[in-house]
């Protein structure tokens, strides 16, 4: 892998690191942006205020700080088995001292069926950031799963293995077997190391000064005959 592809490789996995980091603070640390809880959006009974695919952003107050005219999401299941929902309140009302609100939809006619007690209510919208939602069911689907982490981090590794094997004399040529095998990567045998000289010099020397060795013994013993 050249250089630009281990960049883009990089750059790709830089970019949807940082985005599954946005996403993940966001839904699990709402606080960084002022809020308490996030909640992904599924109808568009809200629009245009909210669309589906939305993200709202709650943030915790007390039931006495709910008005009319607020966004509230609250747990509908005591009210029409539909989970959370996110409406807008249109009405508040006090009854023995509980405190109830009619909510209803931006974009439905008619308001909600019953009304929310103030104990369901599990905040009002602080914010809302659109179509984020779309990307985090994406995320938590297996497709999303793979390619947001799992292709990136394969891209990495691969790139990470190619750089480590250049750092021990691998080239795209075979240089590897090249340096393991013993020759070069035309397949001939290895360029010879500066200053590298024959050395059958050095072991023809080595005969010579054996020679003169013996003749050296020889001229011993004459010598000592002539004694």
């Amino acid at each position: 892998m050249g250089l630009s592809g281990k960049s883009v490789v990089y750059t790709v996995g830089g970019v949807l690191l940082l985005a599954m980091l946005v996403l993940v603070a966001v839904v699990t640390v709402p606080g960084i942006v002022g809020g308490d809880d996030a909640y992904i959006v599924t109808s568009n009974s809200m629009e245009p205020t909210i669309e589906a695919g939305d993200v709202v952003v709650t943030k915790a107050v007390s039931p006495d700080e709910i008005e009319s005219g607020d966004v509230v999401t609250f747990n509908a299941d005591g009210v029409a088995d539909r989970g959370y929902v996110t409406h807008r309140v249109v009405e508040v009302r006090e009854e023995n001292g509980e405190r109830y609100f009619k909510t209803k939809g931006d974009a439905n006619e008619d308001p909600d069926q019953g009304y929310v007690p103030a104990s369901a209510a599990h905040g009002v919208q602080h914010l809302h950031i659109p179509y984020l939602g779309y990307l985090l069911l994406f995320a938590r689907s297996t497709l999303g799963l793979v390619v947001l982490v799992i292709l990136p981090g394969l891209g990495l590794v691969a790139s990470g293995s190619m750089q480590l094997l250049r750092e021990f004399g691998y080239t795209p040529d075979g240089g590897l077997l090249a340096a393991l095998h013993g020759t070069d990567s035309d397949g001939g045998p290895p360029p010879a190391l500066e200053g590298e000289t024959d050395m059958a010099p050095v072991l023809k020397a080595g005969v010579d000064d054996a020679t003169a060795l013996e003749e050296a013994l020889d001229d011993g013993t004459d010598s000592e005959g002539d004694q």
